[in-house]
């Protein structure tokens, strides 16, 4: 198997993510306490990164391409799995065990 050549930001992923899930750039960008111009940045350095439109626009909102759904699928337990990564990082600094 090959050696990916790009690595994804978690952050540009997690709005992809998010904006997928809430079918809206803007509802996104509040949902992430940034603001939509940093939010479409971000998604146009991962569609570039991906070298395919990830989601499509619309006046109604966003809605994932083929190549969107099938990143997504691997892109929401890798984000997942890193809140759990988060958590394990407090519980390890609360309670200062090695």
């Amino acid at each position: 198997m090959a050696t990916p050549t790009v690595s994804p930001d978690l952050n540009e992923l997690r709005g992809f993510c998010v904006a997928a899930d809430l079918g809206s750039l803007g509802r996104a960008a509040v949902r992430l306490h940034v603001s939509q111009p940093s939010l479409s940045k971000r998604l146009a350095s991962l569609e570039a990164k991906a070298g395919a439109r990830l989601l499509e626009r619309s006046a109604r909102g966003v809605a994932l391409t083929p190549a969107g759904r099938r990143l997504y699928r691997h892109a929401r337990p890798l984000l997942e799995a890193a809140d759990q990564v988060a958590e394990v990082m407090v519980g390890i600094k609360e309670t200062g065990t090695v």
